[in-house]
């Protein structure tokens, strides 16, 4: 492979990733900001994310756990995707929600008046939630975008699409240092 081809691949690798990790971000950031917040608890609209833009990177690197997870188990049929996706992201919530405590001290989030909780820390509901997105993106989303890559893989557009949005981010990210939280 010759040195230009090399670099094609290494920039066509990290745009693929970095394309996940930032639609996961944004899927994160609407099931927070509209879902939970304006349909199921119905107070509106509000910006779950401590960044200004519509993206939560909590939702970006779980899906990168996520997968690791399946790729290990070797699971990729629907309902094993859905139980281990729930098991997964379940466990995650619980030990994030400990973490959370002991580091700020305070909850992001109560589940005590939903039922079968666990001191408030994780819920049958939002467990069998985060269960189904995970089926959803696992089964339906990360193949239409890998369908999407592979098609616009040399566009240009695409590539200032992508370079655009992800310095957007990145500003983002670091705008928060001296600026603080959004939440």
């Amino acid at each position: 492979m010759n040195p230009d081809e090399r670099k094609n691949k290494i920039w066509m690798t990290f745009r693929d990733y970095m394309e996940y990790f930032l639609t996961y971000c944004f899927f994160g950031w609407v099931y927070e900001s509209v879902w939970c917040c304006m349909i199921y608890h119905k107070r509106g609209f509000i910006n779950r994310g401590f960044l200004f833009g519509p993206w939560l990177p909590i939702y970006g690197v779980g899906f990168f756990i996520i997968l690791g997870i399946f790729k290990l188990l070797k699971v990729k049929k629907p309902l094993p995707v859905f139980l281990v996706g729930t098991a997964s992201a379940t466990t995650a919530e619980l030990i994030a929600s400990y973490m959370i405590d002991a580091t700020i001290g305070t909850p992001m989030w109560d589940y005590t008046g939903y039922f079968m909780n666990f001191d408030g820390r994780i819920a049958l509901v939002p467990a069998l939630m985060f269960g189904f997105l995970i089926w959803l993106a696992i089964c339906l989303i990360q193949p239409g975008i890998i369908k999407l890559q592979d098609r616009f893989r040399t566009s240009r557009v695409h590539n200032i699409i992508f370079i655009v949005i992800t310095v957007l981010f990145a500003l983002d990210l670091v705008a928060r240092i001296p600026l603080g939280s959004n939440i």
